[in-house]
């Protein structure tokens, strides 16, 4: 049964030009549930308060209206306007959050201001499913433009690792079923099938901002949604992963121990999958990010737009900031104390031998076996003519230092090498610009 602890509850200093009051009611520290509840009230001064919203790792998770019937609120401020409906409950399912979590509850203010009103932080138990007997994930964490599909590439060239068309679809199957997990283990989703509103409402059934009661009026009911059919639906979204890729395996005729997929960092989904999955493995792929950064620009060239978040920043120049926080991201996971294996696009382009035998000995694999993984990966296929934006893989390593414009690449160098040399890649006064 998966399970949340409240450990800490604490209220931050009320922004007092912007409120007249908030109070949240719960949850309480050192109680526990199966569901994140949340209650109080919150009633603003000059411009009234539209929602609530909670955030986890600076992400938003839920937002839900500020609309609840008050009459205490509007009792103790009879002035304030909307002190009436000043109240707000919300619930978060339990694979939402991380097995430690700390969530910040903030108001938003008719005008999109938002003020931060408080924290929460406790503990998730993990889910617990009797292990499945098909291959277990294996978890390539990375960046874009790191060269993780010709990673991936390369990964399902062993014969007993699958992946599905690399370069054609880059499959996110456990991702998927995860990310659908997360969204039905919401009590906004499971809710909609006592409270389904309009009938044919399009997507009902996903409840998102939903204008349903967070919790019933039958606490056995509640307790018994959110229980053991939590696991059940756990147990069926392992299933649908596990079919897809033994089906997969057996269209390749391999006798797979592993599934390789790629995730960013951080991605909630991973807690998940190593959950669901004892014996999942995950490499961290990395890339010198100086050649990230000009591998971004040139495929976005390529294609005629932005992307990789660089249409969010109002210059190149602008940019490199957005792929710095984006490898100190990685770099924090990979300290984040899960076991890993560190992969270096450079080593696996100039000594791939070498750099996939110890890869394969982590994996619980042969390692005589990489020889033949890098001559089938040799084969090439039309599709990976869409990726490349070098003329080929070894000219991809360095680049920065030529493709840039001189002032540019300085830039890249100051802001991009603190990182970079947490890798163990060379700085610009150094001699080599690969991996040392």
């Amino acid at each position: 049964m998966n399970r949340i602890t409240v450990e800490e509850v604490e209220r931050l200093p009320l922004a007092v030009g912007e409120l007249y009051g908030f109070q949240l009611e719960g949850p309480a520290a050192d109680t526990a549930a199966q569901a994140l509840y949340l209650d109080g009230w919150v009633l603003g001064r000059e411009s009234p308060v539209r929602a609530v919203e909670v955030l986890q790792e600076g992400r938003p998770i839920l937002r839900v209206k500020v609309h609840v019937p008050r009459p205490d609120v509007a009792a103790a401020f009879p002035d304030a306007v909307d002190a009436d409906r000043a109240g707000f409950t919300a619930a978060i399912g339990a694979p939402r959050l991380r097995n430690r979590f700390e969530l910040l509850v903030r108001a938003e203010l008719e005008g999109g201001v938002m003020v931060p009103l408080a924290t929460v932080a406790g503990r998730r138990e993990p889910l617990a499913l009797p292990a499945p007997a098909g291959p277990q994930p294996l978890i390539l964490t990375t960046l874009g433009r790191t060269g993780s599909t010709w990673c991936v590439w390369t990964l399902q060239s062993h014969p007993e690792i699958v992946a599905h068309s690399p370069f054609d679809n880059d499959a996110r199957v456990g991702a998927y079923w995860m990310s659908a997990l997360q969204t039905l283990a919401e009590p906004t989703s499971y809710l909609r099938q006592v409270f389904p509103g309009e009938v044919n409402e399009a997507d009902g059934w996903v409840g998102g901002e939903a204008d349903i009661p967070a919790r019933l009026n039958n606490a056995a009911l509640d307790a018994w949604l959110a229980g053991d059919r939590i696991d059940e639906l756990a147990a069926t979204c392992r299933d649908r992963i596990d079919s897809f890729y033994e089906f997969l395996a057996e269209q390749q005729d391999k006798g797979a121990r592993f599934f390789v997929e790629k995730f960013l960092p951080r991605q909630i989904s991973v807690d998940l999958l190593r959950e669901l999955y004892p014996g999942a493995a995950e490499v961290v792929l990395v890339r010198d990010l100086r050649d990230v950064f000009c591998s971004i620009l040139a495929f976005n060239r390529k294609r005629g737009y932005h992307a990789f978040g660089r249409e969010l920043a109002a210059s190149d120049d602008e940019y490199i900031y957005s792929v710095q926080r984006s490898g100190e991201a990685l770099l924090d996971h990979m300290r984040d104390g899960r076991e890993t294996h560190l992969l270096r696009y450079e080593d696996l382009i100039t000594a791939p031998v070498e750099t996939l035998e110890p890869l394969l000995e982590f994996l619980g694999l042969d390692p005589a076996g990489a020889a033949a993984m890098v001559e089938t990966a040799a084969v090439s296929t039309r599709a990976m003519d869409h990726h490349m934006t070098a003329p080929s893989a070894s000219a991809s390593i360095g680049r920065w230092r030529t493709d840039l414009e001189p002032e540019l690449a300085e830039r890249c160098d100051a802001i991009l090498a603190p990182v970079v040399a947490e890798f163990g890649y060379a700085t610009a006064g150094e001699d080599s610009p690969a991996a040392v």
